[in-house]
């Protein structure tokens, strides 16, 4: 429908004379910390990575239940005892191998316990039970890599004497547990045991204008060894329809191109091993990505997380590139995954 141009003028003086009003009237939004002492909160979760390194595609899918125990909340911190229980891998696509080699150490990890430190602000901390978890990820992976040794020594050159396989096979053995220690590092299981936790906390605190972009800097932490990594970060606050009681919180965070070569190399180094790059330190790599969004909804009076949404790209050239997406859905909640993707814009 076309507007007569006096009416057109007209509305357009009114929209001018109340862009104060709306502007005054902008709402904000505080992102509540959301924990009490004594609360017990439930989630189904679930994890489907991509793999699509050299064309080759396989997917695999991981569920469980997450309980998170609220422990300590005062005003020196909180105290948050997460487990997991039901694991379960299935392949979605593709080989299977890694998914038989999951699938005994979920069993193995199911029920362990692991506490995350909050400051006073609801900002992560520390996992302050790292040492018990590090011992317990080391023992569970130990069969694992002792199961898959030999396959690390057959359908080699066949000019090698058997006699020299079955000699390196037993010093590997002889070697597995130092093996063990130095792939399974401290750095590696806390980032792996903290990375949801400073997903569902990380816009605690804040105030946000609803509807606003924000961009800030805030740095990525690399997927393996949780390294800070230059980064920036895009994020936007809006109301949940047919819920007034619910905020979701939409972002993007990505890494940045022009950050120091040495740093980005390293990223490399850790995402497909130090051979697959050597040969390519000069200058910056060009064909690099290290992305994520997401989305976390809330209840506005009380900060707790309703639903959380993850998704990590992890690219390097060919030899390289996994898709991660994870889910996190407060059990009993009304709204459905199905929703929320209705949602996006």
């Amino acid at each position: 429908m076309i507007l007569p141009s006096r009416a057109v003028a007209l509305l357009s003086t009114l929209l001018l004379a109340a862009a104060p009003v709306f502007a005054d009237a902008a709402e904000q939004v505080r992102v509540p910390i959301g924990w009490r002492a004594g609360e017990v909160a439930t989630y189904d979760t679930e994890s489907v990575v991509r793999d699509n390194a050299n064309g080759a595609k396989s997917a695999r899918r991981i569920t469980d239940r997450t309980r998170i125990r609220t422990d300590e909340a005062d005003n020196q911190g909180y105290a948050l005892t997460w487990t997991t229980h039901d694991s379960r891998i299935e392949a979605v696509e593709g080989d299977r191998s890694m998914v038989d080699t999951i699938a005994p150490m979920l069993d193995e990890l199911d029920g362990m316990e692991v506490v995350i430190e909050l400051d006073r602000n609801g900002q992560y901390r520390r996992v302050r039970n790292l040492d018990v978890v590090l011992v317990k990820m080391r023992a569970a992976m130990l069969p694992i890599f002792a199961a898959n040794l030999p396959n690390l020594f057959n359908g080699g050159d066949s000019k090698v004497a058997k006699y020299d396989r079955d000699e390196a096979l037993a010093i590997a053995r002889e070697n597995l547990q130092a093996s063990i220690d130095s792939i399974i590092t401290p750095q590696g299981v806390e980032t792996m045991s903290s990375a949801q936790a400073k997903a569902m906390i990380a816009f605690a605190g804040k105030t946000l204008v609803v509807g606003k972009r924000y961009r800030d800097n805030a740095p990525m932490a690399s997927p393996t060894e949780g390294r800070p990594l230059p980064a920036s970060r895009e994020y936007v606050l809006s109301l949940v329809d047919g819920d007034p009681d619910l905020a979701r919180i939409r972002w993007t965070h990505t890494l940045d191109p022009r950050a120091d070569a040495k740093v980005l190399w390293t990223l490399v180094d850790e995402l497909v091993g130090s051979a697959e790059s050597d040969a390519r330190h000069d200058g910056r790599p060009n064909d690099l990505v290290l992305d994520e969004e997401g989305v976390l909804l809330f209840r506005r009076d009380t900060g707790a997380v309703d639903m959380l949404q993850t998704t990590e790209i992890s690219r390097y050239g060919t030899v390289h590139d996994e898709n991660e997406r994870y889910r996190m859905r407060r059990s009993g909640i009304a709204r459905t995954w199905a929703q929320e993707d209705a949602a996006k814009p």
